[in-house]
């Protein structure tokens, strides 16, 4: 069983399903975690992750994959800076093509994927997993992978009392992130900004922004602005309009949003700050469980998904190893 239905999931999922029975189980109502797309009237958003870049030769070859699919395509090249592309000659950045949601459903093709369900505890058993959720149900399980964030995971296996290997508890508690509140604003006329219609802007309170409409995803302009760390943590607990507001003043956008349409996220761990070095953690002593994701070996997409192919590796052989 797989519980997360991100990059990381949906890949792990997909690299097993030939050879085992595979579930994912994700609490959502839509695949893809950070992996998000959202509609507001005629206005789409990007509203997590905002592109994929490929560092390694592995993630490369899948990322082709998904082009030469119709599934992504390059958005811009190089990087972003406070007045646009500031180096020309860097990465390209892929985009999903009805957004980076599209990645997440390309992924899910063809899975048993369960939406709507929330796990409550992990519960070891001799040879294998009781994976019980708020409805009461217990899924049983060979092995799991948890790709939920690490704090999330460890309150299952607590839920359980699950107790981990005194060295998998302590790299798990190493393991940090930041958080991220984003605004999502369709717009009243256009942004102003120019192609590719990013910015990544030096200080506070904005981390990066994004034109949808720009970017080729979105019928009207709509914007999706990242706050930074420290706004989001110093504002978590406020509501919704005062974050936008704020947010949208820093913006200086000189257009207003539509009335009545601004909606807030909150990502809670937007971005793992410190990774565990491993693309995957096997739990010792235990039946077999797998940690993973983008807090795994390398952030962002790239990372998700190679942490993925690591964690199905993991399995196979932790499966493997219980039958001799």
């Amino acid at each position: 069983m797989v519980v997360g239905a991100g990059a990381a999931g949906l890949t792990a999922a997909g690299r097993l399903c030939d050879t085992y029975e595979v579930v994912v189980v994700d609490k959502g109502r839509g695949v893809g975690g950070r992996l998000a797309t959202r509609r507001i009237g005629q206005a789409s958003f990007d509203h997590g992750a905002q592109f994929i870049t490929a560092h390694t030769p592995d993630f490369a070859e899948v990322v082709r994959g998904w082009e030469t699919g119709g599934v992504a395509r390059p958005w811009f090249r190089g990087r972003i800076g406070p007045n646009g592309i500031v180096n020309a000659d860097g990465h390209i950045r892929y985009r999903g093509v009805n957004g980076m949601n599209a990645v997440a459903k390309h992924l899910a093709n063809g899975l048993d994927v369960r939406l709507g369900v929330r796990v409550a505890a992990l519960v070891a058993g001799e040879r294998g997993w009781a994976v019980r959720t708020d409805s009461g149900e217990a899924l049983e399980a060979d092995a799991v992978v948890l790709t939920a964030p690490v704090p999330q995971a460890l309150d299952l296996l607590s839920a359980g009392a699950v107790v981990l290997a005194p060295h998998d508890r302590e790299a798990l508690d190493a393991i940090r992130y930041d958080a991220c509140l984003a605004v999502l604003a369709p717009l009243q006329g256009p942004s102003g900004m120019t192609e590719p219609g990013a910015i990544d802007p030096v200080g506070e309170p904005i981390d990066w922004m994004a034109d949808n409409h720009i970017k080729g995803l979105s019928a009207v302009p709509g914007v999706t602005i990242h706050a930074t760390p420290a706004f989001s943590m110093s504002h978590w607990a406020e509501g919704d309009d005062a974050i936008a507001a704020e947010l949208l003043r820093a913006a200086a956008l000189g257009v207003a949003p539509m009335k009545g349409t601004v909606q807030v996220h909150r990502w809670r761990y937007a971005r793992p700050t410190i990774i565990h070095p491993e693309r995957c953690l096997l739990a010792e002593g235990i039946p077999a469980l797998i940690f993973a994701g983008d807090a795994f070996g390398g952030a962002k997409v790239e990372g998700a998904v190679l942490a993925g192919h690591a964690a199905a590796d993991a399995v196979t052989r932790a499966l493997r190893d219980r039958e001799r």
